[in-house]
């Protein structure tokens, strides 16, 4: 599976990054850098040894900046709370007219572009790894110490209004350019969530909102190297880490065996909703912002899930 990313393009001149990047490195060249993906960031690999991220162009400026402040003031946090290797931003931009980020690049590949050379074994063993970092980011002296600096309104009352505005949206914006089959199969979805009051009584955690595979970093023998890309983390459901159905319903299993936290009754029915959920968030946000290819990556992932 490719993931949109993955194939967006760069939406900054690469002449633009090399020339913001000479104030940390003076002798830097264009073939120093590396384009490797574009979602809200575009990444870059720089000198084989660093990550540099510049913000989408719709977030460049202050916007982007506090963004970029936001993940840092939040890994400084985390790094303390964690066993795991999370980034540790060394380079920022001081003009929060050009914001953008660096940091020494974590060893090891992403787990997305091998996980079907591990043996069973070695899945099971990830397991284990990756259900201690949910048990230790999902904890609640995590939660205190990331409210105690950020104090959240988040709740599952919230919750559930979030997603019946965003239901709403969808119908309004989306069920235009939907089939009959997609409008009954999308509406199922939400009215069987919203309804069910059981998906509304879990205990907010913080969460890393975007926590799959293309995140994960592993070495050759399949052990967790690292943790990336928290730009999304914040208090919030914590089955939404848990979407590892591409990896199967065994791999899930195991991961749910090896998790310290609570699991309510809900939980793997929010499981479900989130995975389903997901390309209505390409199909919407492509939508606003007039990006035909994320509409187009939205309407794969749709097929994909009702298949």
């Amino acid at each position: 599976m490719v993931y949109y990313e993955e194939t967006n393009p760069c939406d900054i001149p690469l002449e633009r990054v090399v020339n913001l990047l000479q104030n940390f490195f003076p002798t830097i060249e264009r073939k120093d850098v590396e384009f490797l993906y574009h979602g809200t960031y575009n990444v870059f690999e720089v000198k084989k040894d660093f990550i540099f991220r510049f913000p989408d162009k719709s977030l460049f400026g202050i916007n982007g900046f506090n963004l970029i402040k936001r993940e840092l003031e939040l890994l400084n946090l985390l790094s303390s709370q964690l066993s795991f290797q999370i980034p540790q931003f060394t380079f920022l931009s001081a003009d929060p007219r050009t914001p953008f980020v660096g940091y020494r690049r974590i060893p090891g590949q992403s787990l997305s572009r091998c996980f079907e050379n591990a043996s069973e074994e070695q899945k099971a063993h990830l397991t284990k790894q990756l259900g201690s970092f949910l048990s230790e980011i999902h904890s609640p002296q995590v939660f205190k110490v990331v409210t105690d600096k950020w104090p959240t309104e988040f709740s599952p009352i919230t919750y559930k209004m979030q997603w019946g505005k965003f239901y709403l949206e969808i119908q309004d914006k989306i069920f235009p350019l939907l089939s009959r089959l997609q409008q009954k199969w999308i509406t199922q979805i939400f009215t069987r969530f919203l309804k069910n009051s059981g998906n509304f009584n879990f205990i907010p955690r913080v969460v890393h909102c975007d926590f799959d595979s293309t995140n994960i970093l592993v070495d050759s023998s399949f052990r967790v190297t690292g943790i990336i890309d928290f730009e999304e983390t914040k208090v919030y459901d914590p089955a939404v880490d848990f979407l590892f159905f591409r990896e199967g319903k065994q791999f899930i299993n195991q991961l749910m065996t090896n998790y310290e936290q609570p699991i309510d009754t809900g939980f793997k029915n929010r499981m479900e909703f989130h995975w389903a959920r997901i390309p209505f968030t390409y199909l919407l946000t492509g939508f606003n912002l007039k990006i035909s290819r994320m509409v187009d990556a939205g309407f794969i992932m749709l097929e994909e899930r009702m298949k």
